[in-house]
């Protein structure tokens, strides 16, 4: 009877069964830790704390790095989790079911906080122009028009 396939040693001296549950363990930490890390954005921006301010976007691109490292790895099949054991498998499932869901809240709060952003520009921009629009004519003394004011140059970086 030929050996069982997921018996089959890898280089290391692993059976292909402990690599791929190893490869499994692995993704399952980087995805708990990308989770934790999502979850930590997410309330800062709820809390009103732009996510351009927190320390977590460093690391979630560097955990975002290694993620995308890992799927290149399973889409040229360099990395094989068929072999795992088959409640890893689930495990590892369930954890990208959860990430997704904390990327969607995540899109959505990032989406809400730069419509924000947008928002606060435009009622800068509306102010500047009104502030920088010439005066309304008035009338002089004598009932003539008086000229128009020259218009104050402001330059926004002064004030922000």
């Amino acid at each position: 009877m030929p050996p069982s396939p997921l018996l089959d040693t890898v280089p290391g001296g692993q059976t292909r069964r402990q690599s791929a549950n190893a490869a499994i363990k692995a993704m399952l930490a980087l995805v708990d830790d990308l989770i934790v890390v999502i979850e930590e954005e997410n309330a800062l921006m709820a809390a009103g704390i732009p996510a351009s301010t927190s320390h977590l976007v460093a690391r979630k691109r560097e955990l975002s790095g290694q993620f995308s490292h890992w799927i290149a790895g399973l889409r040229s099949r360099d990395i094989a989790f068929a072999d795992a054991d088959a409640a890893l498998h689930r495990r590892l499932i369930a954890s990208n079911e959860v990430l997704r869901l904390h990327m969607n809240d995540n899109v959505e709060s990032l989406r809400s906080s730069i419509a924000a952003t947008r928002r606060r520009i435009d009622a800068i921009m509306r102010a500047i122009r009104e502030q920088s629009a010439p005066p309304p004519s008035r009338y002089g003394a004598n009932g003539k028009t008086a000229p128009a004011q020259m218009a104050q140059t402001i330059r926004p970086s002064r004030y922000l």
